[in-house]
């Protein structure tokens, strides 16, 4: 085997890969990523559970297959000039990797030894823009919980709702204290896919694959058990999370009258200074809504009181306080677009419902109050 290609060609996917596979593995091969040259050269790189494929431009001279410790061989190419150009080259049981006068010999493991995820049937595929794909998950994707204990959780929850006449691809994510929901026109040949739980990983992963896309659309095929991504050069394979998504529609307020309308930015930056005051392990901040005003509060024994007022939009009659998690509360303003947002509140114990004013938008977001 032997071949060249630049390294701003091979930095990219090799970023991809070794993101993807663990440092430390059970079987040493997992920590490789696997080298194929044909027409082109081609990286695979798998945990088991997850599985990355993508086609790089090279300077062929000679084909051949083998596999090298992916991270080695990132922290090499990611060290090297912006437009250096390295050569590959195989010799016995050492992969021979230069560029100028640095020279490097990485050890080997056969390709055939290199686990590759089985092909599944995979029952359900459509086309939609990188674009809306990417909403959906940058969207939602905050709300996944980071334990392992939720297992059914564990994902971004991807099925087809009903809204009116419209059939709508809807992605929900919830980690019980905060729920995340958003919708885009169900793209056609999608709206007799199966429901499925995309896990976080492979979420992290897309999101990646998304962000750096300089093609307009992601094909997406879809089984009980599997998903598959493609996107440009790279598909992505990913194993589903195989349980019950909840049915978060019960948790979704219908009755919530007190309704405020609020500056989206000058909210956060509110939220954001008086959080100093608040060292309690709960990290909480109070708000009080009244006649066109909220007053934002937080305190502690060490650190005294911090208040700042802001002029709203807000339909109650009576004074009403809740109190919300920082952190959750930024999170949420964070999400919701446009200028200005509306919360929905109905007591100080219930859910409350977050959303833009911008009717174009399909997402909505649920947030727990604290207990005061």
């Amino acid at each position: 085997m032997e071949f060249s290609v630049f390294r701003q060609v091979l930095i990219r996917a090799l970023g991809h890969m070794q993101s993807i596979v663990e440092r430390r593995a059970t079987l040493p091969i997992l920590m490789n990523v696997k080298i194929e040259v044909k027409d082109n050269l081609v990286l695979s790189a798998t945990n088991v559970d997850l599985e990355l494929v993508e086609h790089v431009v090279a300077d062929i001279t000679l084909g051949g297959k083998v596999t090298v410790p992916v991270h080695m061989l990132y922290d090499i190419v990611r060290k090297l000039p912006d437009d250096a150009e390295i050569k590959f080259k195989q010799t016995g049981d050492q992969l021979v990797v230069s560029s100028g006068r640095a020279i490097f010999k990485l050890p080997t493991l056969p390709a055939e030894n290199f686990p590759m995820m089985a092909g599944a049937h995979l029952t359900t595929k459509f086309t939609m823009t990188t674009g809306d794909l990417a909403h959906l998950v940058n969207q939602t994707k905050f709300a996944i919980p980071t334990d392992d204990v939720r297992y059914h959780l564990g994902g971004i929850y991807f099925h087809i709702t009903d809204e009116g006449k419209n059939k709508m691809l809807t992605a929900v994510a919830t980690d019980s204290q905060r729920l995340a929901l958003c919708s885009a026109s169900a793209p056609d040949g999608s709206v007799d896919m199966p429901s499925v739980i995309l896990p976080r990983r492979v979420i992290g992963e897309l999101s990646k694959l998304l962000e750096d896309a300089n093609v307009d659309d992601v094909t997406i095929e879809l089984s009980d058990t599997k998903a598959r991504f493609t996107v440009g050069p790279a598909t992505l394979t990913s194993k589903l999370v195989d349980a019950q998504y909840p049915n978060y529609r019960v948790v979704i307020p219908k009755g919530n009258d007190k309704i405020a309308v609020l500056n989206r930015k000058q909210f956060i930056s509110a939220v954001d200074l008086v959080s100093v005051a608040s060292v309690d392990k709960a990290k909480t901040v109070q708000l009080t809504f009244s006649m066109n005003k909220l007053v934002v509060n937080a305190s502690s024994a060490d650190n005294g009181t911090a208040t700042q007022e802001l002029d709203i939009e807000y339909n109650g009659d009576d004074t009403f306080t809740i109190a919300f998690n920082v952190k959750f509360l930024l999170d949420i303003a964070g999400q919701v677009e446009g200028d200005k947002m509306q919360l929905a509140m109905q007591d100080p114990l219930s859910p409350t419902v977050w959303q833009s004013t911008n009717k174009k938008t399909d997402c909505l977001f649920i947030l727990m109050p604290m207990r005061i």
